[in-house]
């Protein structure tokens, strides 16, 4: 029997779609190999969100073909997009798959690997998110922006939606087979609806801003056992009135939105054609904190993009402390070639560059801290994983303001959500004891 195996980089989307190829090989009959046994068939879907990304693609690649240098090594994602021609000269890349192209994947095994050309193809979508307790599922993929640091449109094109009736399914599926909790992600998923007749959604007539994603949401929380729901990000100016008076309404909404700033400073935004203010990222805030209890909301800030001054870096420290968001992921800005920003002057050194990246992951532990401190003597909801703490050996979970939560208790307690007390902070988690079910907060 064949084997395989598939990797990924980067986004939930990756981790959706490698999912989604995992449970086709299983179902052309290859069983999968385990990490560092070599494999049969190995596919790697890539990233190239920075530079950096593109040379850990090109070393997983060599890897799989050091363990089996025999190995059918095939190869899609952005960083095929972004640099096919490198990838190419690696020696033993059996074929690249452009990002359009990853659902040709499953009958080009069929038919060149396996030489079963009639073999049925499943649908590229999944059951279930292999051993993990909350599911990713794709409901959009592409983008429209145009944002001056990012090639992701070039490599992913145009956004386009996936039927609605399709996400209803497949949610449901995942929910029956386990899965509590499901994270809608994509490239951009402010433009889920782009693509889809007026009717598909919710009915005919004009469409609202956002209404496609409004009514998706409003089928999907109706389905029986699914307790949680979350997205996984949003731009802030796409959070309408509409969209925080559904999240509001309903428990099973996950109170936790990652809402990516980039920059906290006017000047800096206009020069990366960001489709936002300063203000408007704090009205939107404040609305959302105003409607939904206690929300946590997480962010992505880009330092050192080419003319960010020390006073334009201020701005965005400051800013991020008036938030008070509950984790920042810093990104030291990179070159991306064929971008606009690629182009611009006033480059930064990077001595510089890292700098401002060291003094706002200060600032990010700092908040990060306080936020966590918050709950010390709070019973929240753990939905507990399906693996241990590697440090500690105590189960581990997330409660649906997406707080990391260690405690000890029995291994049939994963998968279920679970009321826990915290009683301390340990670094970038908490720790507590588990109590007896009743309403957590």
């Amino acid at each position: 029997m064949k084997t395989f195996q598939v990797d990924f980089l980067g986004c939930k989307v990756n981790a959706y779609e490698m999912e989604a190829l995992r449970e086709g090989f299983r179902h052309l009959g290859l069983s999968e190999a385990r990490h560092g046994h070599g494999a049969d068939v190995y596919v790697l879907n890539t990233c190239s969100v920075t530079a950096n990304a593109g040379g850990t693609s090109r070393k997983r690649v060599r890897r799989a073909l050091r363990e089996n240098p025999g190995a059918d090594v095939l190869v899609t994602g952005c960083y095929a997009e972004s640099d096919r021609e490198r990838l190419e000269g690696i020696k033993g890349v059996r074929r690249i798959f452009g990002n359009d192209e990853k659902e040709a994947i499953l009958p080009f095994v069929a038919s060149e690997l396996l030489r079963t050309p009639d073999a049925e193809i499943p649908p590229f979508r999944i059951t279930r998110m292999g051993a993990q307790t909350r599911a990713f599922v794709k409901i959009e993929d592409g983008c429209d922006d145009s944002c001056t640091f990012c090639i992701i449109p070039t490599l992913r094109g145009a956004a386009r939606s996936r039927d609605p009736a399709d996400i209803v399914e497949e949610v449901a599926a995942l929910v029956r087979s386990g899965h509590r909790e499901v994270v809608l992600t994509g490239v951009h998923i402010g433009y889920f609806g782009k693509g889809l007749p007026d009717d598909r959604a919710s009915g005919s007539g004009p469409r609202r801003r956002g209404a496609h994603l409004v009514a998706l949401l409003r089928r999907l929380v109706r389905i029986p056992g699914l307790d949680r729901l979350k997205l996984s990000s949003i731009e802030v100016h796409e959070i309408t009135d509409e969209l925080i008076a559904l999240l509001a309404s309903d428990v099973r909404f996950a109170p936790h939105f990652h809402l990516p700033l980039q920059a906290g400073c006017d000047r800096t935004l206009r020069r990366m054609r960001r489709k936002y203010d300063v203000a408007t990222f704090r009205r939107r805030v404040r609305a959302l904190k105003s409607a939904i209890h206690a929300p946590s909301i997480s962010t992505d800030v880009i330092v050192g993009f080419p003319g960010e001054t020390a006073d334009d870096f201020a701005e965005t420290l400051a800013f991020c402390r008036e938030l008070g968001f509950m984790k920042i992921h810093v990104f030291p800005y990179s070159v991306r070639e064929g971008t606009p920003a690629a182009e611009m002057d006033d480059h930064l050194p990077s001595r510089v560059i890292d700098e401002r990246r060291q003094a706002l992951l200060a600032l990010e532990e700092e908040l990060g801290g306080r936020w966590r401190e918050s709950f010390v003597g709070e019973t929240v909801g753990v939905l507990v994983e399906g693996r241990q703490d590697r440090g500690s050996g105590k189960l581990t979970g997330l409660t649906e303001r997406y707080l990391r939560v260690l405690f000890d208790g029995p291994a049939r307690l994963r998968g279920e959500i679970v009321p826990v007390r915290v009683e301390g902070v340990d670094g970038p988690v908490v720790c507590g004891v588990r109590r007896e079910p009743m309403e957590v907060t």
